[in-house]
């Protein structure tokens, strides 16, 4: 995905240990132009790792693994999975949408920002759902943000779409055979935990593939899955051969 970095003075050098489990969706009230300038100015005290325009063009403040200053401040929350005495920052990502809380979101903005969820669920193994995609004003109650014409349910059902979109991925057509490593999920059309398991293969049987890819779902730092001659997918690894034609 095309993505423009702006970069921000706004930002804490990594995250203390904590790790990505969460993204949060904002509002800017205003202009992706607009949140850029602020963003970039020391003064303002705030960021965010992404920004997404209402025609689709995404702008990169903080790197992911850095903690940008977007959600920190904690009002009556209501989300269930926030951590007691830990600022939400060091392990959220925020993702800031182009407009007010009354603008209608465009068809471009609603699959950009899809898009990119579902980029940083596959590389952080973030289950795509409502528990872990959140408004801001559900860490912060005394805010709108994200707005009332922010759907999230259709934004998190967008993303899952592209999760199990077999186009979505990557693929090196070159078969062979590995060996399951543990017993190991043999997954349906797309390389993530978030489809069906199709069944489940036990330790040191030998597996015939077609070919991997190198961007599913990134479990244990490892984003590599191997396909079946049925189109399914199983984690590289769980296998003896984690690292595909090494």
């Amino acid at each position: 995905m095309a993505m423009q970095w702006i970069g921000s003075p706004n930002k804490d050098k990594g995250r203390e240990g904590f790790r990505v489990e969460a993204i949060v969706i904002h509002i800017m009230e205003g202009t992706l132009k607009g949140t850029d300038a602020w963003f970039s100015n020391e003064e303002s005290g705030v960021s965010a790792h992404y920004g997404i325009g209402k025609d689709g063009e995404i702008h990169q403040y903080v790197g992911e693994s850095d903690r940008a200053w977007h959600a920190g401040r904690i009002v009556f929350p209501t989300w269930r999975l926030l951590k007691l005495d830990v600022n939400p920052n060091w392990y959220t990502i925020g993702i800031e949408h182009e407009g007010r809380e009354d603008t209608p979101w465009s068809d471009a903005l609603y699959d950009a920002s899809a898009r990119l969820i579902d980029e940083i669920c596959r590389r952080w193994a973030i289950p795509c759902d409502r528990d872990h995609i959140i408004g801001h004003r559900e860490i912060r109650s005394d805010k709108t943000c994200p707005g009332f014409e922010a759907d999230l349910d259709k934004l998190i059902d967008m993303a899952n779409a592209f999760q199990r979109d077999p186009a979505t991925f990557n693929f090196i057509k070159k078969p062979g055979f590995v060996k399951a490593r543990v017993d190991l999920n043999i997954r349906e059309l797309a390389p993530t935990t978030a489809t069906a398991v199709v069944r489940t293969i036990k330790k040191g049987r030998r597996l015939k593939y077609r070919g991997w890819t190198s961007n599913g779902m990134n479990v244990n730092g490892n984003a590599h899955w191997y396909k079946d001659f049925d189109d399914h997918y199983f984690w590289a690894g769980a296998t003896e051969q984690p690292i595909p034609g090494l």
